[in-house]
């Protein structure tokens, strides 16, 4: 695409995203430059810096402060599905459809060195908050742990019986929790593999981890577009948040543990206040669908990092730019007193609306018509796609924010979890 197109797509990316935000969340910055949809983030643990991983194979280092492109690490030779610092931000680690981890020296961008071992492709990677251990899983249903600094293989567990889609560490250290598609949760002891417990009842996979800061609790997204919180040490379920309409994929909470983000296939992030569990604010995200786990909390600040797109954006080139927003917890929260000019609370309900029929009958065409008012012939999708309705996303008299999502796919795809 000629830069001068590139330059308008990204001003229209950066003008519907503004125009569609909810209260409190504020566009402060777009980072531009891979080739593919963005699959995964990560903020070193002091924010100066912000490490993106893409489906065209490179891993991209930004200073956060000025948008500028650090350097490109070039290592892998398929696409780059997950990355970690570690806890002094010296290091990268950086995993990948090769199956292969390569550990990256910050500073420099020099490749230290790749740690091979998995059969299949690489799906989460957690430094311990030390940052003597990195722990990495995998579509092989396994769980590595191995020394950062020397990148010897410690031990293998042979965790779950499917993929490994998700690893967290504890926030103190002695406890590493896995979660899978086969619907479990379990939680080890770090230093030595052993079993400690299992959380069940899931009716299907289980996507994301996180642990609060305080480590009291674990919140898991599942592909049955729950949320699910647990107290930590005794494995108690103690809350369920519905809200998401597809797979929740990703999940994080912000360093004071105020605010629970999740991102989902649904096309959207959520915010979560932790005192109430009610949705805070619902932010757009744009992106070509399918599994993009790609969300970060900046470690410090107030800010959001997410991939996401115009809905002009060309459907193959959607994920490509990356956001961050910065959050404005006194509005999010509704802490502010009337006297400082505070708006009351914001609810969000999300709908969504399906087209359902055979293949090439004019499905995409006729959304297309609904959504922009206007006929234009659209290629064939061979899958679901998902557009915002924006002719449904007005505030209701009750002041809920309304966000509604149109769909169209085939009879024979409806229910069908991509992974």
């Amino acid at each position: 695409m000629p830069k001068k197109n590139q330059k308008k797509q990204r001003i229209q990316a950066d003008k519907d995203v503004q125009t569609k935000l909810p209260p409190g969340v504020k566009l402060v910055r777009t980072f531009e430059g891979h080739q593919s949809y963005v699959a995964s983030l990560a903020f070193d643990p002091q924010g100066d810096t912000l490490a993106s991983a893409s489906g065209d194979g490179t891993v991209k280092l930004w200073e956060t402060r000025s948008g500028e492109l650090l350097r490109t690490l070039d290592g892998h030779q398929k696409s780059v599905s997950t990355l970690a610092f570690d806890s002094k931000g010296s290091m990268l680690a950086s995993g990948s459809s090769d199956q292969n981890i390569n550990l990256w020296e910050v500073s420099s961008g020099k490749l230290l060195r790749t740690l091979e071992g998995h059969k299949d492709r690489l799906r989460s990677l957690t430094f311990d908050p030390l940052g003597g251990e990195l722990a990495s899983s995998s579509d092989d249903g396994t769980v590595k742990l191995w020394e950062a600094h020397s990148g010897r293989l410690l031990r293998t567990l042979k965790v779950h019986q499917d993929s490994v889609m998700s690893l967290a560490f504890a926030p103190h250290g002695n406890a590493l929790v896995s979660g899978g598609f086969d619907r479990k949760v379990k939680f080890w002891e770090a230093r030595s593999g052993k079993l400690m417990r299992t959380l069940e009842g899931y009716g299907i996979a289980v996507f994301c981890l996180a642990f609060h800061p305080q480590g009291d609790l674990l919140a898991s997204g599942s592909s049955d577009n729950s949320i699910r919180l647990w107290e930590a040490d005794s494995g108690r379920l103690l809350r369920t948040l519905e809200g998401h309409t597809q797979v929740s994929d990703k999940i994080a909470f912000s360093l004071d543990g105020r605010l629970l983000i999740s991102r989902s296939q649904d096309q959207t992030i959520r915010l979560w206040n932790c005192e109430t569990w009610e949705t805070a604010a619902v932010i757009p995200v744009i992106t070509m669908g399918g599994w993009i786990p790609a969300l970060a909390l900046h470690p410090t600040l107030p800010l959001l990092a997410a991939p996401s797109s115009s809905l002009e954006t060309p459907e193959n080139e959607k994920g490509q730019h990356i956001y961050l927003w910065e959050l404005d917890y006194n509005v999010l929260l509704g802490e502010r007193t009337e006297e400082s000019g505070a708006s009351h609370a914001v609810h969000h309900t999300t709908g969504k609306i399906v087209l359902l029929g055979d293949h090439s009958v004019g499905k995409s065409a006729l959304a297309h018509r609904l959504i922009h008012g206007t006929f234009k012939k659209q290629a064939s999708t061979h899958g679901q796609q998902f557009w915002v309705f924006p002719a449904l996303g007005k505030r209701r008299e009750d002041r809920t924010e309304r966000l509604a999502f149109l769909s169209a796919g085939r009879a024979e795809d409806r229910g069908v979890q991509q992974r």
